[in-house]
């Protein structure tokens, strides 16, 4: 199955993941796909002054996904045991392992859900963009505020600048669609969204050798203008 943030269970999922984090006092940020849906969820709200739920126009924008990914700084040891107390104190969460740094989340209830937590502990565990990149997606990420009806998330995410460079190395279609999304997002919801940064977006592609990739950025912003 593959969810959207417009799906309560799959945000009561990121809701339950991200208060352990805190809890745990792990500094992280929100990446992939995940964090592209819940930066355009947020532009929707403030702009619509409402909730997930509640909101027009959305779900057009957010591609379905079964995971969450984030990044950290946290080594293993930490997350062995963020995963153990994660299930001590949701008897509702089960945990299995999937693969290198990636496990499988299995949360019953009325509407049972089972997604993948992809989680980087370093610069090692990255591709794509340089240690300095990677640091900088973390300690720039910033605190978003869910709403879905009466529950509330706060979650870390990536900025958009940090979320575009880093699918743009990608070049994939759902990346490229990941791209488009959030800049549409920011187009329709202004002056609520702020303005895309593009500088920093090449600032960060010329660092690590990849200014090459500038041009798709552009191609893609030409098509967002036409639209």
């Amino acid at each position: 199955m593959h969810y959207t943030l417009m799906d309560r269970e799959y945000y009561d999922t990121l809701k339950i993941l991200t208060e352990e984090f805190d809890r745990k006092g792990i500094q992280y940020a929100l990446v992939g796909g995940a964090g592209i849906q819940a930066r355009i969820a947020d532009f929707f709200c403030k702009n619509q002054k409402t909730d997930i739920s509640n909101t027009i126009g959305l779900e057009s924008l957010l591609r379905e996904t079964k995971d969450f990914d984030i990044t950290t700084n946290s080594p293993e040891e930490v997350f062995v045991n963020y995963f153990n107390e994660l299930q001590a104190i949701n008897p509702n969460v089960s945990v299995f392992p999937e693969r290198l740094r990636s496990k499988r989340i299995k949360v019953s209830g009325k509407e049972e859900i089972s997604v993948f937590l992809n989680y980087q502990t370093g610069p090692q565990d990255f591709a794509g963009l340089d240690e300095h990149f990677y640091l900088d997606c973390i300690e720039t990420a910033q605190p978003i505020n869910l709403k879905y009806s009466n529950e509330e998330c706060s979650v870390f995410v990536a900025t958009p600048e940090c979320l575009i460079a880093s699918k743009l190395t990608r070049n994939d279609p759902k990346d490229i669609w990941d791209i488009g999304a959030v800049m549409k997002g920011m187009k329709m919801c202004r002056p609520q969204s702020g303005k895309l940064r593009q500088g920093m977006i090449e600032k960060y592609l010329i660092r690590a050798d990849k200014g090459e990739i500038i041009g798709r950025l552009n191609e893609i912003k030409k098509q967002i203008i036409k639209e």
